[in-house]
């Protein structure tokens, strides 16, 4: 058991060295790309909600 524990914690140390990671700018970038796209998505939930709910009282 502990033989197969200390393989596994090898072969994932491999691997973590494989991994290419992003640089602190990329990081940043994709960041606002993510809350834009967020900021934009919410803005048109809300915006179709509005509509929708005067449209929905207008009926009743």
């Amino acid at each position: 058991m502990v033989a197969k524990i200390k393989e596994y914690t090898g072969e994932v140390s491999k691997e973590m060295k494989k991994v290419s990671w992003p640089t602190r700018q990329q990081l940043r970038e994709s960041t606002i790309v993510v809350l834009a796209t967020c900021g934009i998505i919410t803005t048109f939930v809300w915006v179709i909600d509005f509509v929708m709910t005067a449209f929905v009282k207008m009926l009743f």
